[in-house]
């Protein structure tokens, strides 16, 4: 005998959006960008060494100069490789790759490696203006405001170029690992409404950390050899 099939309803459950709110009472500097100390609804905290780590959240560098946020306010979050696009703001950051060199300076400040930077002492503000002055020269060439320059200055800037062979076109070329991620910011949950990107470090197989750490034991060679 036959017997019909009965159809059975089925029940989709969409996943709750992931949220992050951005605080700049901590480290923040004062001249418009990180560090700033993230709170994600997914846990990232693993991810960094203790100096990273403020107040139950991780600390960030912001990767535009055109877009803003609320410190804060809740926003929404989505991971990837590049910061959203933001039409006309192609010069101040928006849709680019995360670049090679920006993913080294962050993963080495995260994992309390970063070379000269003061994690534990008073000079913590002006190494964060350096840094996120860094970041933002590596990621399209962005300056802003009275970040210190010239880049070519920066000692973060250079050793990042150092870490990459000494080639600006390879830090600024685009990131191939995944221990570094873009935390693309939104304003609603249907991903738009773009609000500014920051850095995250997420969990990662083992590459980037060999890539990385190959890069910087061979700046410290270098450095080495220019001592007298």
């Amino acid at each position: 005998m036959l017997v019909a099939a009965i159809p059975m309803a089925v029940t989709v459950v969409k996943a709750s959006p992931n949220t992050v709110i951005l605080d700049t009472t901590t480290y923040y500097p004062g001249l418009g960008g990180g560090e700033f100390t993230a709170y994600t609804s997914q846990d990232f905290l693993g991810n960094y060494a203790a100096p990273a780590i403020v107040a139950g959240g991780f600390e960030t560098f912001c990767m535009e100069t055109g877009v803003e946020f609320s410190p804060g306010t809740s926003y929404y979050y989505t991971l990837g490789t590049i910061t959203q696009p933001t039409p006309g703001l192609a010069s101040q950051g928006s849709g680019l790759a995360l670049t090679q060199g920006a993913a080294y300076l962050y993963y080495q400040f995260g994992k309390g490696l970063l070379s000269g930077f003061d994690y534990t002492g008073a000079g913590r503000m002006a190494d964060d203006n350096l840094l996120q002055a860094a970041i933002w020269a590596l990621q399209g060439g962005q300056s802003y405001g009275g970040y210190p320059t010239p880049i070519t200055s920066n000692q973060f800037y250079n050793d990042a170029i150092a870490a990459s062979g000494g080639s600006l076109t390879d830090a600024e070329g685009a990131y191939t690992g995944s221990a570094v991620k873009v935390l693309q910011v939104w304003t609603n949950p249907d991903d738009t409404g773009a609000a500014q990107n920051q850095l995250v470090l997420v969990p990662d197989g083992g590459l980037t950390v060999a890539l990385l750490g190959g890069a910087l034991i061979g700046l410290q060679a270098l450095r080495r050899k220019l001592v007298c």
